[in-house]
């Protein structure tokens, strides 16, 4: 109660005094330079800070073609190590999931079938070579040459 007593005349006192002509003659500088700026951050609490701020509007404040204009893109794909992103790529499940996994499909399928095909065929000629060959070796009459073995070739 003492100190409500008190308080009453230096209010009274302090609305008498000009605060501008006081606060002239305050070094703010030595205010400042005894402060212990870690005391004070360590008395903040950051996550009320941070409730308090209004992302929409922050936002809305952002010009983003001349924050996208600073940005370096060549630095960043300088960054970026090309080896480590192939090497997380599914190459046998992204051609699975597109059209071309089926065209290479075909396409080796078909190469596949059509040089087996040349290959009977160049072993057929083959063997009908070396057939008037060996019955020119043996002096046999043209057309004698049974054409193959008994068992492959038919009686007719």
């Amino acid at each position: 109660m003492a100190d409500e007593h008190h308080s009453k005349p230096i209010d009274r006192m302090l609305g008498l005094v000009p605060m501008d002509a006081v606060l002239r003659h305050v070094d703010v500088q030595a205010i400042i330079d005894r402060l212990d700026l870690n005391e004070v951050i360590d008395r903040i609490d950051l996550n009320e800070v941070l409730d308090r701020v209004d992302i929409d509007r922050l936002a809305a404040r952002l010009d983003l073609n001349a924050l996208i204009g600073q940005i370096d893109v060549n630095a960043i794909v300088d960054r970026v190590d090309i080896n480590a992103v192939v090497d997380r790529v599914d190459i046998e499940d992204l051609v699975a999931r597109t059209e071309f996994g089926r065209l290479v499909m075909q396409s080796t399928t078909g190469i596949v079938t059509r040089t087996l095909d040349v290959a009977r065929s160049t072993g057929v000629g083959l063997d009908q070579f070396v057939i008037r060959w060996v019955d020119r070796v043996l002096r046999r009459p043209r057309g004698a040459s049974s054409g193959g073995p008994p068992s492959l070739v038919s009686s007719s």
